[in-house]
């Protein structure tokens, strides 16, 4: 029966990993040595199946092992700072859609308060005034939407 090959995640400790051993002179042998573990944990580590985990200190060393062989950057270091930052995109999706609605509220705004502008200028006619209407309907459209968001969260 054929082996199966796990996929490896873009972003995760395994491909980290993977990346240091591709870098350094002896790939995962070396890498067990330099932390003091046996090849097969430090493989473990990546396998998100397991229950081994990388420490924190064989991260350092690893990722100072990997720059000692020429590697530009941390991979672990960066792998964990990318997983932190998906983590916080799932756990703020709210805040995150809040902020996008915000933005978006501050540009008609502004669009809608130049439109004003203009329209009080003398040479100001019918087509500025209804700009300046179709501006302030979409601030308009533009609150009601977040006032409905906010009332789905009540304090």
């Amino acid at each position: 029966m054929a082996r199966m090959t796990k996929v490896r995640a873009p972003i995760s400790i395994d491909t980290a990993l993977a990346r240091i051993a591709g870098q350094v002179d002896g790939g995962w042998e070396a890498m067990a040595v330099h932390v003091g573990y046996q090849p097969r944990t430090v493989r473990a580590w990546g396998d998100a199946d397991r229950d081994e985990h990388i420490s924190l200190r064989a991260a350092i060393l690893l990722d100072v092992l990997f720059q000692q062989h020429g590697g530009t950057g941390a991979p672990l270091y960066e792998a964990h700072g990318d997983m932190v930052t998906a983590a916080q995109a799932i756990a703020f999706a709210d805040k995150l859609e809040l902020q996008r609605e915000t933005i978006a509220f501050m540009q008609e705004n502004t669009d809608a308060e130049t439109a004003l502008l203009e329209l009080s200028l003398p040479d100001a006619g019918p087509a500025e005034e209804a700009r300046a209407q179709r501006e302030m309907l979409q601030v308009r459209q533009k609150a009601d939407e977040i006032l409905t968001r906010l009332g789905r969260h009540p304090p």
